[in-house]
């Protein structure tokens, strides 16, 4: 399967179980690999025929500006329920890492796969 990847990409976000978690947003880094649905996109040369990485981005900051998560792991949930809903991807792979979170550990995270039920 073909994919758009979206690496190192950082937004503000409001996640944390912990007291002080919850005073300030996060700076988040998240990978993101989406399934292209087919290969029409590179015959025809039309953004309509992929997702479009650009309204990913403004979507996923967007929902990360407004919506709290206790876990990165409902946050990843979250994310990917829009790409494949909303985007109407067949699979999308996302990795969601806090940054200098824990004394010695660069960034501690998750990665989710989600792939849209097939309708019969």
């Amino acid at each position: 399967m073909d994919t758009i990847f979206i690496r190192e990409f950082k937004a503000d976000a409001w996640v944390g179980i912990y007291d002080w978690e919850k005073l300030r947003p996060q700076t988040l880094e998240l990978e993101i690999e989406i399934g292209i649905p087919g290969d029409a996109a590179g015959k025809s040369d039309d953004i309509h025929d992929t997702v479009h990485y650009g309204m990913v981005v403004e979507r996923f900051a967007a929902e990360l500006a407004e919506k709290r998560f206790g876990l990165l792991e409902a946050l990843a949930e979250h994310l990917a329920g829009i790409v494949t809903g909303e985007f109407k991807a067949p699979w999308v792979r996302i990795s969601v890492a806090k940054l200098g979170h824990i004394r010695g550990v660069r960034k501690v995270g998750v990665t989710i796969e989600r792939g849209r039920a097939a309708k019969g």
